[in-house]
């Protein structure tokens, strides 16, 4: 039962910990016609936590946010990519305005660096190779790495700062980690890449083989159960019924004094070691074989044969026979 607990502890902290998270700083989501404007980005009039320093736009118009650039002037915003924040590698060419022909695909024309009598252009690094005559009429600035823009639909501008590409690769959504300050942190993702649908789906998984795994540990323990009990059923049938006997009042006795355990009878053991009842070769309390010239005493009861040494002893402690446990009849408790 406590394995379920944690385990439905684990999803449920997977589930809800990021959304309670959340609450604490804002992420401010608003549309902007069609356009969805979250954090770098924020609105002119919303509050100065939703959005990163200098990712003001405003929505003048209610269709299409509008950016303002110092000294530049104002924007239409097309298009906020969120994921991806690239760079271009671009060759800037000098050129005479002879030298240029009138269609060049993939060349930008650069007309804040240009002349009356020559012209500045920009190929893409990767696309010099097909633009090879130009590199022997014209002079080659350098290379350099620009926001990549097209002139049919406007200039792509990137950021470096705030970076949210692990964040947003996983499925989250940057924001503050405070009220203050500008340290960042994700939410509702996992900046390792893995989607939190697929993390609580391998938990729900996970969950599923242990309930699986436990059923069939119980019912292998419910087996094995029935099957001993079975087992102790068949053995008491093929035993039959138990007889107990009565605890008497010799299972109690005492034991004897000196002159009645005197008084049973010593055998002084010749060389065939011989006994009325062969098997009585051992003494039954230390374990070792009679030997020859040693010294027995019986019991005049039962006729068990013993260590004189050894039953001495027992007889001081017990009045029983310690085979056959029956305690002589004219015995006397030792005071």
């Amino acid at each position: 039962m406590a394995l379920f607990q944690i385990f439905f502890f684990v999803v449920f902290s997977f589930i809800f910990l990021p959304v309670q998270s959340s609450t604490r700083t804002e992420i401010c989501p608003v549309f902007c016609g069609d356009k969805l404007i979250r954090f770098p980005f924020r609105l002119s009039n919303q509050p100065d936590r939703c959005g990163y320093p200098r990712f003001n736009l405003t929505c003048k118009t209610q269709t299409k946010p509008i950016l303002t650039l110092p000294f530049s002037g104002e924007f239409i915003v097309e298009n906020i990519d969120y994921l991806y924040q690239n760079l271009e590698s671009y060759v800037f060419l000098n050129c005479s305005n002879g030298a240029i022909p009138k269609q060049l695909p993939q060349v930008r024309y650069i007309s804040c660096l240009s002349g009356e009598t020559f012209s500045v252009i920009a190929i893409p690094a990767n696309r010099l190779d097909e633009y090879r005559s130009l590199s022997w009429t014209c002079m080659n600035i350098g290379k350099v790495l620009v926001p990549p823009w097209d002139p049919n639909y406007g200039m792509r501008l990137t950021w470096n700062e705030p970076d949210c590409l692990s964040c947003e690769i996983g499925g989250g959504n940057c924001m503050f980690k405070s009220d203050t300050g500008l340290d960042i942190r994700c939410s509702g993702g996992f900046s390792s890449g893995i989607p939190r649908s697929a993390i609580i789906g391998i938990s729900f998984g996970v969950g599923i083989f242990l309930i699986c795994v436990l059923r069939l540990v119980r019912h292998l323990r419910r087996k094995a159960n029935n099957i001993y009990t079975d087992y102790q059923r068949h053995n008491l049938e093929i035993s039959g019924p138990a007889v107990v006997r009565p605890r008497s009042a010799t299972d109690d006795a005492k034991g004897l004094d000196g002159p009645s355990i005197k008084a049973y009878p010593i055998t002084l053991l010749g060389e065939s070691r011989r006994l009325p009842r062969p098997s009585d070769n051992t003494c039954s309390i230390c374990l070792c074989e009679y030997q020859a010239n040693g010294k027995l005493r019986t019991i005049p009861d039962c006729k068990h044969y013993f260590h004189a040494i050894c039953i001495d002893e027992w007889l001081k402690l017990n009045a029983a026979c310690p085979i056959c446990r029956n305690t002589p009849q004219t015995s006397t408790p030792a005071a």
